[in-house]
Parts: structure tokens; sequence; C-alpha cells
């Protein structure tokens, strides 16, 4: 009993012993947390900072000593060395070295760019904490831009003698690196002015390639690189934050705010006061970014992008409000007075966001709901169908695309394959383009489709007054529904004998067909037959009517635009519909 008395009391002691040395024992410290992403961007900002300070201010820049930092450190510090010692040419230059950000890839972290107004000099993203360079673009790296399609183009050149090689890479970001797209290039013989030989890299190995593959995998890149691309690059670039500039205060500035429809409808009215003096070189170069403040700078981007769009549209810019997708929820199209629309805000956990914007493209809605997205330039063609659905989902159905390389390529369900001439106009004729051939896409959204323009801003011009000293013209192509080869039709409208009450509206169409020579002397001959028409349109509720000579219809006149809209005809020149007209004069002087 003694033994397990006494067993029990030195338990108890050890117990309260250990108890105590518990007690004295200091708490562990709280773990270290991790640095935010936005506390590692701003500490290589600041470093970045200090550098251009420091050269601004007249100082000899060293080079960084990276002793003790591992690969990934010393990379990024010589890296920001490099920058500001390359990239500074002079003052001037210097005031346009900033920074930005931007989320690429849709993963939630933005990436940091150092940039200026057209090239991208340093890429950088975050990854479990630590801070990771993806490309860089100076030195050899000599041209890093931004793409379509959230892409890069970089060209890099190296030469040893006179033998040049210039490499070319086509990338996007994924998570914390590049996937490049395409590695391919040349190598040449500067004082010969000769190719050598063309090459491509897959999975680390080169190979040699023949000037056709080579062709094909540079079309893309090459028209990056021609004229325009400088736009591209100030569309898809973050704003830029300049370092060595004094902030403009933004105190009694007007706010860029997209934050409701109604915010948007203001924003884009005041933005269109910014054009009278517009320049496309001054937009490209920020001329224009400190016009307005900006809550945050994904609004700075929904502003760059109207400010182009407005440049490039014709006409008053209006707006609807309508349910595209049957979901219940309006979206608010805002669109040009032809009815060629410029962009589509959605709702989104009751905030707008922007579905699509189209600058250098045409688009248009088809009856089926469809939204069609047309991009022509001199260089290659595209034709796009996307699908908007009830569940908010904006899905490209297919796409058509001529290429710069004189390819045709079909793009459904995520796959692309090349297709024949043959095909492609199959393709296109047969489905893509299904207004009618004299309807132009603006008119056939107008015809089809329930939106109905309102201008943004209240109008005081008197439209009639102006167009009554004017040419209007319409242009359509006739050659389905005539079967003659290339025939088309040129409508002109003039105006006389103009009072308050009614006007004398004269049309002028001239039907022109083309076909081959048969004595060979020219490739091909053309046959024009001119008509007249006149009618008198009496104003009546606001418009000017009409219905003679088995045309019945009314007239809308606007900036740039004249609408005549078509009820009834036994005519078959003005088929029943809306008809755009263009201001003939002003668009000949513009080609001119």
């Amino acid at each position: 009993m003694k033994k397990l008395l006494s067993a029990l009391l030195c338990l108890t002691l050890l117990l309260s012993a250990t108890s105590c040395l518990a007690k004295r024992q200091p708490p562990p410290e709280d773990p270290k947390p991790e640095p935010t992403v936005s506390e590692i961007y701003d500490g290589l900002i600041a470093q970045y900072t200090a550098l251009l300070k420091a050269k601004q201010n007249g100082e000899e820049l060293s080079a960084p000593n990276t002793e003790g930092m591992n690969e990934r450190e010393a990379t990024i510090a010589k890296t920001l060395y490099d920058i500001v010692d390359t990239c500074w040419k002079n003052e001037e230059s210097a005031k346009n070295l900033g920074y930005g950000y931007k989320d690429m890839d849709g993963n939630g972290t933005p990436e940091l760019f150092f940039l200026n107004n057209v090239y991208i000099m340093a890429l950088f993203t975050v990854s479990q904490g630590e801070l990771i360079l993806l490309e860089t673009g100076y030195g050899e790296n000599e041209i890093f831009i931004f793409a379509t399609k959230n892409r890069f183009f970089l060209r890099s050149h190296a030469q040893s003698g006179s033998i040049g090689e210039a490499t070319y890479y086509t990338f996007r970001v994924d998570g914390d690196k590049p996937a490049y797209d395409a590695i391919y290039g040349q190598v040449y013989d500067v004082e010969k002015k000769e190719v050598i030989e063309h090459f491509q890299t897959v999975d680390g190995e080169r190979r040699i390639i023949d000037n056709e593959e080579f062709r094909d995998l540079g079309w893309e890149f090459e028209q990056t690189l021609l004229p325009g691309y400088s736009d591209t690059a100030k569309l898809l670039a973050p704003r830029i934050h300049l370092p060595l500039e004094e902030s403009v205060p933004s105190e009694g500035l007007p706010v860029a705010d997209f934050s409701s429809y109604a915010a948007i409808r203001e924003t884009c009215q005041a933005i269109s006061v910014c054009l009278d003096e517009f320049k496309s070189i001054d937009w490209v170069y920020g001329k224009y970014d400190n016009l307005f403040a900006f809550p945050n700078d994904l609004d700075f981007e929904y502003y760059i992008s109207f400010l182009y769009s407005a440049y490039r549209g014709s006409g008053y810019t209006g707006y609807d409000e309508i349910d595209l997708n049957g979901d219940g929820e309006d979206e608010l199209v805002l669109l040009n007075e032809d009815y060629s629309i410029k962009a589509i805000f959605t709702q989104k956990n009751g905030k707008p966001v922007l579905l699509d914007a189209f600058n250098n493209e045409v688009c248009w809605l088809d009856d089926q709901g469809f939204i069609h997205v047309d991009r022509e330039d001199c260089y290659e063609l595209e034709y796009s169908v996307y699908e908007f659905t009830k569940s908010g989902e904006y899905n490209l159905v297919y796409s058509i695309l001529v290429a710069g390389n004189g390819n045709r390529y079909f793009t459904k369900d995520g796959k692309t394959e090349l297709i024949s001439f043959e095909k492609s106009l199959e393709l296109y004729y047969d489905g893509y383009c299904c207004y009618p051939e004299y309807d132009e896409p603006n008119e056939h959204t107008r015809n089809v489709s329930l939106l109905n323009y309102t201008p943004l801003a209240k109008v005081s011009d008197d439209f009639v007054k102006s167009a009554v000293g004017k040419t209007w013209h319409r242009y359509a192509h006739l050659e389905k529904t005539t079967g003659k080869l290339q025939a088309c039709s040129n409508t002109y409208v003039t105006f006389e004998n103009v009072t308050d009450a009614q006007m004398d509206v004269n049309f002028k169409y001239a039907f022109t067909y083309y076909y081959p020579d048969p004595n060979k002397d020219n490739y091909m001959l053309d046959d024009t037959t001119e008509t007249f028409l006149k009618v008198t349109a009496k104003a009546q509720d606001g418009a000017y009517l009409f219905d003679e000579n088995g045309v019945k219809g009314k007239m809308e006149f606007g900036g740039k635009y004249f609408w005549i809209i078509i009820e009834e005809s036994t005519d078959e020149r003005f088929p029943v519909g809306a008809q755009c007209y263009e201001d003939y004069e002003a668009n000949n002087s513009i080609i001119k």
C-alpha cells in the first residue's frame, strides 16, 4: 500500500513539475504571413522607381551585386538594371517608362508589366509567393508587343560577324510560365543580303524548314508589325503608371464610371466631347489618358476602348437596352446612328460587364439572335458567329478566316482546319451571309432585330437643313438577284423645293454589271444604266412621308447618315426595309 501511495505521489510531482516547466516555456511565435501579390509587386516597383530616379538625377548606375542571390533573384535584379540602362534614351523617352497590371490568363493573379506606350520591356507574375520573370523585351529581344487574343509577339536578333539570326515567338501566359505557340526564324548573311536557312523549334528541337513553312508560320507575326500594331497595343495594354511624371490631380475631372448602365451612358456621352481635336497618334502615346479620373484600372481599359471606338465610328453614338439572350435581363448596346454596334454590356452579379467591343470590326445581328463580327482589312478577312446563351456564356459558333498567307481556315468546336477556296465561299454565302444581297449588315440589324437607336446626347443640330444641301449615297451588291457577274447599284438622293411642309426627293439609280472583254483588249468591261425617280415627301408628326410611283415610306435625318424606310414597294429598285445612305461628298473626300 505504501509503495502504491509513493508511486502516486511521484507521478503527481512529475506532472506538476512538467506543468510548471510548460508554463515557463515562451509561447511559439506566430508564423510570418506570406506577402501578398500586391506587396511583392510593390517591392519590385520601388526598386525600379529608385533606379529611374537615380538615372534622372544624373547618378552613375552600377550593375547589381548578386552575391548571395539565387539564379531567379539575380536574373530579376539584372533585368531591372538593364531596362533602365538600355531603354533610357533621353529625358523625353524616360518619361514614358512605366508599369501596369493585367491578368492575361484569367487565373486571378494579375501580371505586372514594365512598358512604355507601345513596347513591353518585362513581364512578371507571382507563383507560390515568388516573383517570376516571364519574358523581357530589350537588348536582343528587340520587339515585344501585345497581340490579339491575349497573346504576345516577340522578336529577337543576334549577330556574329556577317551572320545574323532573327527568331520570332508567339506566346501567351499560362500560370507561371509563357506557353509558346510558335518559335521560328531565319539565318541570313548581312553582307550578301541573302537568307541561309529557315528554321522552327518544337519541344526544344530545332529543324530546318522550307520557304512555304516559314511563310505560313510568319504571316500572323508580319501582319501585326504592319501599320496599326500600335493601336492594337494601346487597346490591349494596361493603364501605364509613370514613376517620373508628376501625378495629375483628379479633382475636378469627370469620372469614367462604368458601374451601371446609366453611368456608362453618361461616361460615353462625356467621352464624345474629347473628339473634336482627336488624333490617333496622341491617343496611342497617352495624351488623352488624363482627361478623366478612373475609379480602377478596368474603367480605364473601358475608357480607352470607347474613346477609340468613337473616333473610329461615324455619326452620333447612341444606345438601346434590350434583352439579347432571353434571360430576362437587358443588355446595354452602344451603337452609331447607322446601327453599327460598337459595344455590348451585360449584367453579372448586378454589375455591368463588357461582353464585347468592336473597334476595328463590324458587328451585326441576324434574325436568329446570333452576333456576327466581321473583320476586314487589307491583309486578311475574318467572319465570326457568336452565340450569347441564357446562362450568360458568349461562345464562338464558328469562324471563317482568309489569312494573309493566302490560306483559308474554318474554326468550330475549338478545332481549326485548312479549307479550300470553294469551301470558304460555300460557308460564307450559304451560311454566314444571311442578309439579303442588297442590304448591308447594319441595315440587316435594323430590319431584323428589335434594336432602337436613341442618341446618348441631346442633338441640337438641324439635320433636315443640313441634309438638303448634300448628296446621299447607297451601294448594293446585286449579283445573285440579277444573275449578272459583279452586278451592283449606286443610288443617289438629293433634295429641292424644300419648305417646312414638304420637299421634293430626287433618286438617281445607277445599275452596273461587269463582263469579260470579248476582244481581250481589256480584262473587264462594264455596262451602266441610269434611271430616275422623283417623289414629294410631306412633313407629318415630325417625319417626312411619301407615297408615290408604287413606293411608300418615310425618311429619317441624322448627322452623318440618312435613312429611308420603305414600307410598301412595287419597284424592285427600292425593296421593303430600312435603307441607309451616307454623305457622298464626305465619303469621297476621305477616299481622296
